[in-house]
């Protein structure tokens, strides 16, 4: 698990393999003691496909979901910002494709023993 900074106020953790990665982004608040609290508002995905389609060129492809929360910045900031991040980090090489989009929880249900009562 990598951790890479994004800004003074968001950090990213990556799962990277090769040709698929996958990760966090998390809102960062530090306080003046020393200690930070840390809020997930976006998950990503960075994806590369085996097999060109036609009319297009091999390209890594970056997805970037946006919780709707109060920490959460605007989408295409951080779509763009993550896509940046993870050019500069190597992880990711031109060419490629981002996307943001906004993500809302629409529903949930437990399977199987989730909650410890």
């Amino acid at each position: 698990m990598h951790r890479l900074a994004l800004d003074p106020a968001f950090y990213i953790t990556t799962n990277a393999d090769g040709s698929f990665h996958s990760g966090r982004v998390f809102h960062v608040s530090r306080n003046t003691s020393g200690g930070s609290t840390s809020t997930p508002v976006a998950y990503y995905f960075v994806w590369r496909p085996d097999i060109g389609a036609e009319g297009y060129h091999l390209h890594w492809r970056i997805d970037c979901f946006v919780r709707d929360h109060q920490l959460a910045p605007v989408p295409r900031w951080l779509g763009m910002t993550l896509a940046d991040a993870l050019l500069t980090a190597g992880c990711v090489s031109e060419p490629f494709w981002v996307s943001w989009h906004s993500s809302y929880e629409l529903a949930g249900e437990a399977r199987g023993e989730v909650f410890d009562d």
